[in-house]
């Protein structure tokens, strides 16, 4: 009692040594904290409203040359798989000399993958309405295909194994019938032929009697094994239509395996356990393929491997897989149907025994050993294929794991149990107080990411609108600007219509009058041939004299004609 207390008052002596409940309260708020199941806040956030916007043709001018370019985000389908489709419907197949198949394209598809975003280039905008058009076509929902298997394995063994040994000294002078006994090799050996441990363990019943010299010894050895295994693997996939799926489950486990070594002549045989490590893998690899008709096509491969299968007297666990692998089948949406099965029966009987006396009623069980063993095996895949609907809230997810993973003892028990006089009453009141601060600060911090997604989204938007306003002012300008030099030419042509008018004036002035003149001349031409014709007769008392002869001038003659 004394070294009791004196350890105590030590103790209390070195404030130094950790504190146990602080070491157990910190343990326990770790393991609570990390096996917390926590539901997700808000996962229906919005997403941005630039992925939902319209297709975007645009026409630009590269190089002196005018072209189109389509921009689409991708909704059901990711933009690699559309780049494919659009280059394998469009592209233009020649071939060269040497027979080989070129493509000319007469477009540009890019793919953008962190976006989903698909760009499409093409000469004319006639090109880009017939990639629109196939892309609306293709860029459709895929089904999305929900495939239970149900694989099931029975496995059953019998043996029987029955060993004998039998000595007789002196029976006919120096005779002696199964060896010494020193020898612990049976005369009649059974299963221990095949399986080194089967002589380690066994009821062995017998007669041993007599001196030494006439004794008489009878051993038989009987032992009956059964054992059963039961596999049911139920595996499930979700995976879009075309799409591969593979689901696996791999375990690297020791296997003992039981050797004998011989101890030399005369010597006790040694058992040796030898430990090598197996791959124990169990897979589901399915492609599902949905037709119109409401059938579904599968490729399916299927492997179920097992390493407790009894097997043998000794019932040593052995390595056993099965695989099933199947290219195509057809079966209808929500059927059950079986793929493939195996089912096999082996049965072996060996007797070893002295002819003769293994055969005589009561006496082979003395002169005869047998083993025998008989063993069935079937396992059968079945597929169930369905069209999933989607996921689950995320809160009935949360509740259904919390209630796998909740204690089996119930809440009154626990505290009756492990807190008879309620002192964890008040922690759990702050556990659950701290708790329910935390939702509230998962809570707030929900609000506070979707405010700041939303003013983010906000700006973006602003600034969209900023350089849409930017691009319709500058436009504007140009269009001003243009239109001030259709004004300027517009003067200037006006002008010169103007001049061109007073020019036609001046012209058609001149032209009537030079009509007027031409006019004038000939009626001067048409009066002078009159006046020569008629002659005027001279006044009384002056001579009748010709008259001078008046010459006409050479251009207005010209000009009269």
């Amino acid at each position: 009692m004394a070294f009791l207390v004196l350890g105590a008052v030590v103790l209390q002596g070195c404030h130094d040594w950790p504190d146990e409940r602080g070491t157990a309260i910190e343990a326990q708020n770790i393991l609570r904290d990390i096996g917390r199941v926590n539901a997700v806040a808000d996962p229906n956030i919005p997403r941005p409203a630039v992925y939902q916007s319209a297709p975007k043709k645009i026409k630009q001018v590269v190089g002196g040359a005018e072209e189109w370019k389509l921009v689409y985000f991708c909704r059901y389908h990711t933009a690699e798989n559309m780049k494919q489709i659009i280059h394998e419907q469009f592209a233009t197949q020649l071939f060269n000399q040497k027979g080989q198949s070129t493509t000319i394209q007469d477009y540009t598809v890019t793919a953008n993958p962190a976006t989903n975003q698909l760009i499409v280039r093409c000469p004319l905008e006639s090109d880009i309405d017939s990639v629109l058009e196939i892309i609306k076509e293709t860029d459709i929902p895929p089904i999305q295909v929900k495939i239970e298997c149900l694989v099931s394995e029975l496995y059953a063994d019998l043996t029987v194994d029955r060993e004998t040994s039998v000595m007789i000294q002196n029976l006919f002078g120096e005779m002696a019938i199964g060896g010494e006994p020193t020898n612990e090799y049976l005369a009649f050996p059974g299963a221990a032929l095949r399986d080194p441990a089967r002589q380690k363990f066994g009821l062995k019943v017998g007669v041993d009697q007599g001196e030494e010299g006439h004794r008489i010894m009878a051993l038989v050895d009987i032992l009956v094994s059964r054992g059963y295994l039961k596999i049911l693997m139920n595996p499930t996939l979700e995976v879009v239509n075309g799409q591969s799926a593979k689901i696996q489950s791999k375990q690297h486990l020791p296997l003992q395996q039981v050797t004998v070594q011989s101890g030399g002549f005369g010597g006790t045989p040694v058992l040796r356990t030898q430990t090598e490590y197996y791959d124990i893998i169990d897979q589901l690899e399915i492609t599902p393929h949905v037709y119109a008709d409401g059938y579904i096509g599968l490729e399916t491969q299927v492997q179920i491997a097992a390493h407790m299968t009894p097997e043998g007297i000794s019932q040593m666990p052995i390595v056993t897989e099965r695989t099933i692998t199947n290219k195509d089948n057809r079966i209808r949406i929500g059927e059950s149907l079986i793929i493939g099965g195996i089912r096999k029966s082996e049965k072996r009987d060996v007797i070893r025994g002295v002819p003769i006396l293994k055969d005589i009623p009561g006496l082979n069980l003395l002169f005869s050993g047998r083993d025998f063993e008989e063993r069935a095996t079937e396992v059968i895949f079945i597929l169930t294929p369905t069209i999933s609907t989607g996921g689950k809230p995320n809160e009935d997810i949360v509740n259904l794991m919390q209630e796998r993973h909740s204690s089996p003892m119930t809440q009154a028990l626990h505290e009756a149990v492990m807190d008879p006089l309620g002192i964890k009453a008040r922690e759990q009141e702050q556990e659950r107080k701290v708790e329910a601060a935390h939702e509230a600060q998962m809570q707030s911090e929900a609000e506070k990411n979707a405010a700041r997604l939303e003013a983010m989204e906000t700006g973006q938007q602003i600034q969209d609108l900023s350089a849409e306003l930017q691009e319709a002012k500058v436009q504007v300008e140009q269009a001003s600007t243009k239109a001030d030099q259709a004004v300027s030419a517009a003067e200037a042509a006006k002008a010169q219509a103007e001049q061109a008018t007073a020019e036609a004036q001046q012209a058609k002035t001149e032209a009537e009058k030079a009509k007027a003149q031409a006019e004038q001349a000939g009626k001067n031409a048409a009066e002078q041939p009159e006046q020569k014709a008629t002659p005027q007769e001279p006044p009384a008392g002056q001579s009748q004299e010709p008259a001078p002869q008046q010459e006409t001038p050479q251009g207005s003659s010209q000009e009269a004609k």
